[in-house]
């Protein structure tokens, strides 16, 4: 049986100016089930109570044969504990943009999902109430290049905000941006979180060097997994849930991700 660990972050922000929110990120499940029909996964979201249920892409596994059957029962289900938007990961995006190549499976399963209620963001921002908070949730997808090893040129903080506009400097913000790759450049565009999945973890990970290599072949890949900080900004990156090609994982658990996202302590004074 698969099996998964909970890990839990703080974020802190002088937007967040009542009550905590509480967010479930789920990143890179790839079709895997944990526990029958993915109970286990299902209980520990329903037990942890979100205020909001954040996919940070790759809930599906993009090959021309693959079902979506697992990704909707999951979708259906999560929609009934919370509002859930949904991130495109590159196995959503490739087979999005090539449906002759990947058929039309795709399209069809994010009708439906749409039809359930989850939110998908393309290059796009929603604001969402949420305990007496208005807090915008916003959803990158970058041309497809810049998720090859080679071809297109770094991604600029520049090209997101070309992409999204700029981040607000009043409300809190949060970033679905599933590859890690681009760190530098989403702690600079400047969202209050941004989460990120894609690397699952580095796959191998050692004591003091971490992750050993990306799914994309990147050897020491500086944010596969955790939490980082600039600025007062921060990148949350999870090791995911699943895996595919290369089904990997050494000393590197499956993780669901809890962020309480609260008011700044002392920000009154």
């Amino acid at each position: 049986m698969k099996k998964f660990k909970m890990t839990f972050y703080r974020v802190e922000s002088e937007k967040i100016k009542k009550q905590s929110i509480k967010m479930a990120v789920v990143s890179d499940l790839h079709n895997v089930q944990l526990g029958k029909k993915n109970e286990d996964l299902l209980g520990r979201i329903r037990t942890e109570l979100p205020d909001v249920i954040l996919i940070a892409g790759d809930l599906v596994l993009g090959k021309p044969s693959a079902s979506f059957e697992n990704a909707f029962c999951f979708l259906k289900e999560i929609v009934q504990v919370a509002p859930v938007f949904y991130g495109l990961g590159n196995h959503e995006q490739r087979m999005k943009e090539k449906p002759e190549v990947y058929g039309r499976g795709y399209l069809e399963f994010e009708q439906q999902a749409r039809s359930l209620g989850v939110v998908f963001l393309e290059n796009e921002t929603k604001e969402l109430e949420v305990r007496g908070e208005k807090i915008l949730i916003s959803g990158l997808v970058p041309p497809y290049g810049y998720y090859k090893k080679s071809g297109c040129d770094f991604l600029k903080s520049e090209e997101i905000q070309r992409l999204l506009g700029k981040p607000s400097q009043n409300q809190f913000q949060v970033l679905l941006a599933h590859t890690p790759k681009y760190g530098d450049s989403y702690l600079e565009w400047g969202s209050d979180v941004t989460f990120s999945g894609h690397y699952h973890g580095g796959m191998v990970r050692i004591p003091v060097l971490g992750g050993v290599i990306s799914p994309d072949f990147r050897l020491f890949p500086r944010y596969c997994r955790g939490q980082f900080i600039r600025d007062g900004k921060q990148l949350i990156v999870s090791a995911g849930l699943g895996e595919h090609t290369i089904p990997l994982r050494i000393f590197n658990p499956r993780e669901l991700i809890i962020v309480e996202c609260s008011p700044k302590k002392n920000s009154e004074k």
